[in-house]
């Protein structure tokens, strides 16, 4: 009897050490490839303003947007270039599968820092952020080009904080 117990436990330990070793390794969600649209270069440009009654002004904003970290990341490299200053940020985005959105983390060269949470739905992405703006990117059906706003409140007011169309470089790198 000792020696059936054995043999069933050995062949247990097998079976579970045979099964640990087959696991697969995580992927990301699939949702995550919906984001696909935003990678490669792009060039976007366009006016803004930063209060309802500050002067508006020229901007460029140029991404470069590639999957990071096993693709369960999606990272935009910045440049923007709005009212005389010129920023790098960088943008980090993730799946949360349960919430079935976008969390996004951005830092920029000033040494600011902002959360987004974002949504995808066909060809629009839609970022909304606790300082009262929610910027709206608009994708081609190719995925080539696009158009985006930042519509803003402030104490009841509101305004238009971007306004920009842009397109994607036709190699990603």
């Amino acid at each position: 009897m000792k020696r059936i117990l054995t043999a069933v436990s050995v062949m247990l330990l097998m079976f579970v050490i045979a099964a640990h070793g087959q696991s697969s390794t995580p992927k990301p969600a699939r949702e995550l490839k919906q984001a696909d649209v935003w990678v490669g270069d792009w060039v976007f440009s366009g006016t803004g303003r930063d209060s309802p009654t500050g002067p508006e002004y020229k901007l460029e904003w140029r991404p470069h947007c590639h999957w990071a970290l096993g693709g369960f990341f999606l990272e935009w490299d910045s440049t923007w270039s709005a009212n005389g200053v010129e920023l790098q940020f960088l943008e980090i985005a993730a799946y949360d599968r349960i919430k079935k959105v976008y969390s996004v983390s951005g830092f920029a060269s000033d040494g600011s820092t902002w959360a987004l949470t974002s949504t995808f739905d066909k060809d629009t992405w839609v970022d909304t952020s606790t300082d009262g703006c929610r910027n709206t990117f608009h994708f081609s059906a190719d995925g080539m080009a696009a158009s985006g706003i930042s519509e803003c409140e402030q104490k009841g007011v509101r305004w238009t904080g971007f306004q920009i169309t842009g397109t994607k470089a036709k190699t990603a790198h």
